[in-house]
Parts: structure tokens; sequence; C-alpha cells
């Protein structure tokens, strides 16, 4: 049989490398699919405020330079408040930190009770003796904590407390205003 049609062997020896070269090449080839470019996930909504503060500022100095305190807010949470405590810092007209009178720190926290229901306002709140430095220029808010009738207990940092916006456009409390 093999001499009739020759003997196969060399010719599969040579076509297997030779099949084997084009299939690489035709991968080598093939395009790459491109890679899937992801939209970017909306940013969520910024979530509301807590407390809308709608006035607040230190009383002029009385005796002996000791200064109070007076903030208007409004509950912006959808609970009613049975406590708000604020965390504050003062500050004279050139910038100087100006401790809590009572307990020396630099923050002094101002506590008033509620109830405030959700959308009520505060009204005028006086805080006596914060402070005592008769340069006293104002104050900020650094925080809340909220306390509701649940007895839920939620602290805010100042970015979820909004200023209404002539408070807001007094510039910073910390005398480089």
């Amino acid at each position: 049989m093999n001499s009739l049609f020759g003997s196969h062997r060399p010719a599969c020896r040579l076509l297997i490398p030779v099949v084997c070269t084009l299939m690489l090449a035709a991968c080598a080839q093939k395009p790459q699919p491109q890679p899937v470019v992801k939209k970017p996930e909306p940013k969520p909504a910024p979530p509301p405020p807590s407390l809308v503060i709608r006035n607040m500022h230190p009383a002029a100095p009385e005796k002996h330079g000791v200064v109070a305190a007076h903030i208007d807010f409004v509950n912006g949470t959808p609970n009613t408040l049975e406590y708000v405590m604020f965390k504050t810092t003062a500050y004279t007209a050139d910038g100087k930190l100006v401790r809590a009178k009572k307990t020396g720190r630099e923050n002094a926290w101002l506590r008033v009770a509620g109830p405030f229901a959700p959308g009520e306002s505060s009204g005028d709140k006086r805080w006596d003796k914060v402070w005592q430095n008769s340069k006293l220029s104002c104050f900020r808010i650094e925080g809340a904590e909220l306390i509701d009738v649940n007895g839920v207990v939620e602290y805010f940092e100042a970015d979820r407390i909004k200023l209404m916006p002539e408070l807001a456009s007094k510039g910073d409390c910390d005398g480089n205003s």
C-alpha cells in the first residue's frame, strides 16, 4: 500500500506546524474587544439639613465680659425633637478662640428642651453666661446632637446644619472673614 501512494508521514509532519502557525497568527490579529466604559453612578442627592439656623449671635457683653448666646432654628428632621444640643466655638474679631466660661474648653455645648415638631421654629433661645470675653464677636455651630421623643440620639456635623442666606453671607467666624 505504501508503494502506490507513498508515505503520508512527511506531509503530516509539515502540515501540523503550518496549521498551528496559521491559527496562532489568526488569534493574534483578531481584534480585541474594547473595554466597556461604565458611566459614573450619579451622586446621591445630599441629605436634607437636620436643622435650619434662622438667626444666631452673641449678646452684648455684660458685667465682667460675660456673654450669652442666641440661636433661632427650625427642626428639619421628620421627627419631633425633645432636646437639641449645639456644639459651638466662639472667637474674637481678630480670630482668637474664646473658651467656654464654665468648662474652660474650646467648645461650649448649648442645650435646649423641646418638643420641636418637624418644621417648627424654636424662636429666639438664649443661653446665659456661656463665654467670658468682652471682645467676643461671633460664634459658629460645629454640630448638633438631636434627641427625638422616642429617645433616638443622632449627632450631625455642621454640613447637615443649614444657615439662612443672611447668616451664611457673613462668612466664617474665625477672624478670617
